[in-house]
């Protein structure tokens, strides 16, 4: 039975999945995902049988709806990690990726990274997305808080296991360990996530108003869970070096920025209302601007619904004691637009 991986995806809204596409205005029918993140709610749909695009302008979050989302029917094998790399090639990915040593990785690290980076480009198409998405998985595993942004010298201390275990009374020896482990203890895990819904569902890497401009088809959902102006919203500093690995960084509108948030959402829904009858749009009560100052703006594009859950959310596997409200503003847009 096909199963969601383990991502580690700061925001992931994997636990309220299935209220979210319950939730949906249609049962049936294709879904853009505008800002699929770590794919949870992509994958959510693709299990409920809708047609699935997948967007996010990080390469990160691209390579795991190419993995889970838009492939089918391809698995890893134990042999693909077995692929035949000169000690040249490992040299050259080594010199490209220095830029990590002493900064997420010890050189040691690095030089078993870029090796696997090489192993990757030798695979083809779904293969080479699994096994990045296991990288990213590896990668991720071996920070402290799983972000790229911790300071090398926190990462080192947290990374001492006495002293982590003096200090929290874990060890946590996984940051530790080879990234060839970490890959191989999630590789059928990774496996076990790809499924055949009986749809041609497709992955892309674009900024969110260049996939509405390049949309070739209208869809019946937009969805959009884009990063709020909040103090967890920096998703290219928490996952942006990985796109820096493989020189696959673009640009992309940000809008976490408090001052233009509502302004770049209004010029996004405007551009999104000829593409569909519907666009959903998650937030929570803690998020800024608020529920009503982005309802009172959809309210312009047609006839605006709400729907409320009450949810913690989990950071670094402490509960938050402040229980948060869910919400998902669904806006039917008007047939006159």
């Amino acid at each position: 039975m096909s199963k969601y991986p383990k991502i580690n995806y700061i925001g992931n809204k994997n636990k309220l999945t299935d209220w979210i596409v319950n939730n949906f205005p249609y049962k049936k029918g294709t879904v853009l995902d505008l800002f699929c993140g770590g794919c949870s709610v992509s994958y959510a749909l693709k299990e409920k049988g809708y047609k699935v695009f997948s967007n996010d302008a990080l390469y990160s979050n691209y390579v795991l709806a190419k993995s889970i989302i838009e492939n089918n029917n391809v698995f890893l094998e134990s042999k693909d990690f077995e692929i035949e790399v000169s000690k040249k090639e490992t040299l050259n990915k080594y010199k490209e990726i220095k830029f990590l040593e002493n900064r997420l990785y010890f050189p040691y690290e690095v030089e078993e990274l870029a090796n696997l980076v090489c192993k990757s480009e030798k695979l083809q198409d779904y293969k080479k997305y699994l096994f990045l998405s296991l990288i990213r998985r590896a990668m991720i595993r071996k920070i402290p808080y799983s972000r790229m942004n911790v300071p090398w010298n926190q990462i080192v201390k947290l990374r001492d296991e006495d002293y982590s275990y003096e200090k929290y009374k874990r060890r946590r020896a996984y940051h530790n360990l080879p990234f060839i482990d970490h890959i191989n203890d999630n590789l059928s895990n990774y496996n076990n996530a790809v499924f055949n819904n009986g749809k041609e569902n497709q992955a892309f890497n674009r900024d969110a108003f260049k996939m509405i401009e390049k949309l070739d088809e209208n869809v019946d959902i937009i969805y959009m869970d884009p990063p709020y102006p909040a103090t967890m919203n920096k998703y290219g500093d928490f996952y942006g070096l990985y796109d820096s690995i493989f020189k696959r960084k673009i640009n992309y509108i940000n809008f976490s920025e408090n001052n233009k948030f509502l302004e770049n959402l209004e010029k996004l829904i405007i551009k999104c209302l000829y593409k569909t009858k519907y666009i959903v749009i998650s937030e929570n009560n803690k998020t800024k601007p608020s529920i009503d100052e982005i309802s009172s703006m959809l309210s312009k594009y047609g006839k605006v619904e709400i729907k409320e859950k009450k949810h913690q959310y989990k950071v670094t596997n402490k509960e938050n004691k402040n229980e948060t409200i869910e919400v998902l503003i669904i806006l039917q847009v008007k047939e006159n637009k």
